[in-house]
């Protein structure tokens, strides 16, 4: 089962990333993102269902991007919308008190990445002190702590640690991907990056 959270955590950073990607850069096809968002909801409604921990999470990672008002296209809506379809029918179990630690600590990520976006240029600069705060921020390093430090005391698998790796840095490639894709398209006009939603 381990394996099974590695990769659908994988898949789900990517599928975020692409999404975002169609319909905010405009880097693939819309409609694609559309047929896709409800296949990552069910994924991600699946990984919820089948383990507590996972839920936690996964619960924790929407109600950051929520607060902050991340969802803010069709395909995501979509995507939401199975997910809290499914959840209903089904149930799921939550950590509550991990919740409330990784929930806060996946929105402090969503600020910080916004605050970043709005001083990227300038903290790009190699050798000032906002490097490590761009690249801390940027890669949303607070929740991956916060998940590290709950299994360090017991109360979660480290399974997940390497499983939120995954997921962030499978929505950070899938971005590298895209800005690929964009600068190879010389007449498109150059678009801030998106953070996680």
């Amino acid at each position: 089962m381990e394996y099974f959270f590695i990769l659908s955590f994988l898949v789900l950073g990517a599928g975020i990333k692409f999404v975002d990607a169609a319909y905010d850069d405009h880097a693939f096809s819309k409609r694609t993102a559309l047929l896709a968002a409800p296949l990552l909801g069910s994924l991600w409604a699946y990984t919820m269902y089948v383990d507590a921990v996972s839920a936690t999470i996964l619960c924790a990672i929407l109600a950051g991007v929520l607060l902050k008002g991340k969802i803010d296209n069709w395909a995501h809506l979509a995507g939401l919308g199975v997910i809290g379809g499914v959840l209903v029918v089904s149930g799921v179990h939550l950590l509550i008190l991990p919740l409330i630690i990784l929930a806060a600590s996946a929105l402090l990520d969503e600020v910080g990445n916004d605050a970043i976006d709005k001083r990227r240029s300038r903290l790009q600069h190699k050798g000032t002190p906002g490097t490590a705060l761009l690249m801390f921020f940027d890669h949303r390093w607070t929740l991956k702590v916060a998940i590290l430090a709950l299994a360090a005391l017991g109360m979660i698998p480290i399974v997940f640690f390497f499983a939120m790796l995954c997921f962030d840095y499978a929505y950070l490639g899938m971005r590298w991907y895209s800005d690929i894709r964009l600068s190879r398209q010389p007449s498109h006009a150059t678009v801030p990056k998106t953070t996680l939603a």
